[in-house]
């Protein structure tokens, strides 16, 4: 009797644990999460101000595989202006967790969630100043709009403690997209 409710504890222990790790998904698979995607929308704690650069617009990423590093080519707005940079990322320690590294410093990525096919949520860490900040980002396939994909990254949001208020769609202006398209591979 005393095993059992032993194994029946640990059982619990082990689920409990495993409920907690799906920060990164244990079977990422970059080929299929290679392409195009069009961010959707974000979450931020950094207020309004830092959220001023996106102007509530549109952005996108590109990814893929450039001599066995992980190159992303990314459009968004900054100041008014379209910007276009391409970084590269390294696998962190875990499946679906990188590490980008830009001239602004080094930002840690982990899609949280994906079905590769129409979304993906990212958790976003990096560092300002003395602090470390969070932000989530969805991002689509296409243009259509999918409320599933928008509610799956809403909840995933407030579980990793944004409000609603720290959540912002962008609206489809496709100005810094087509720049990115036109020098996409």
């Amino acid at each position: 009797m005393d095993s059992i409710m032993l194994f029946t504890l640990l059982g619990l222990c082990v689920g409990l644990a495993a409920g907690t790790q799906d920060e990164v998904l244990t079977n990422f698979d970059l080929s299929k999460f290679s392409g195009f995607w069009y961010e959707i929308a974000f979450a931020s704690k950094m207020g309004t101000h830092a959220s001023a650069h996106k102007e509530e617009k549109m952005g996108a990423m590109m990814v893929h595989l450039e001599e066995n590093l992980l190159a992303l080519t990314t459009t968004y707005y900054n100041e008014d202006r379209c910007v276009l940079e391409k970084v590269g990322a390294a696998q962190a320690d875990q499946p679906g967790k990188f590490k980008v590294t830009r001239v602004a410093g080094t930002k840690e990525v982990v899609v949280v969630a994906t079905d590769y096919k129409t979304y993906a949520i990212m958790d976003i860490t990096f560092p300002v100043a003395d602090a470390v900040y969070r932000a989530m980002k969805l991002y689509s396939r296409s243009l259509d709009h999918n409320e599933e994909a928008l509610s799956k990254f809403q909840k995933k949001a407030l579980e990793y403690g944004f409000s609603a208020t720290d959540i912002h769609i962008l609206k489809h202006d496709l100005t810094c997209v087509s720049t990115l398209k036109s020098v996409s591979p």
